[in-house]
């Protein structure tokens, strides 16, 4: 069994088809700058310079992610895994647009690798719970049917590029 129907079809349960497309949808390409937006508000009115800064740079950083994935997802065709694969379930429904790479993944990526980049204080804890979270956007982008493994490493890859730039 590959890792794609493992995590779709192996791996379900009515506990996950309630809450993994609630994080899906929560997590989407649109929220994150939003959620950052808002961050940045506060970070202005509490006076919290560093954090500020952060945030600037994970909204500069996020500009490159989206010209990168919407350029690779306008340039390599590549249908949504419960479109091509009879035995993968639409969990969520999506926009119909390529799979290629997944930006859930390159977004979250993006601004994870900016915040390791900069962040210093309390490293470990920090490390294991943006891992947490990667595994997690891994897990749901696939768990919904609409990634493959390799749309979730591309996504990786370009969100990591991305926050180097």
């Amino acid at each position: 069994m590959d890792l794609l129907t493992l995590i779709n079809n192996g791996m379900q349960n009515q506990f996950f088809d309630m809450v993994v497309p609630v994080i899906y949808k929560a997590t989407g390409p649109s929220i994150m700058p939003v959620v950052l937006a808002i961050l940045l508000i506060l970070a202005w009115a509490l006076k919290w310079d560093k954090i500020k800064k952060i945030i600037l740079l994970c909204l500069f950083a996020l500009f490159f992610t989206y010209v990168i994935v919407f350029a690779l997802k306008l340039s390599y065709v590549s249908p949504r895994p419960y479109v091509v694969l009879s035995n993968i379930r639409m969990v969520c429904p999506d926009n119909g647009f390529n799979s290629f790479p997944s930006g859930h993944v390159a977004i979250s990526m993006t601004v994870v690798s900016v915040i390791l980049m900069k962040v210093k204080k309390h490293r470990s804890v920090l490390i294991v719970l943006l891992a947490m979270y990667m595994i997690v956007m891994a897990f749901t982008v696939m768990y919904v049917g609409v990634h493959y493994p390799g749309d979730v490493a591309a996504g990786f890859i370009v969100g990591l590029v991305s926050a180097f730039i």
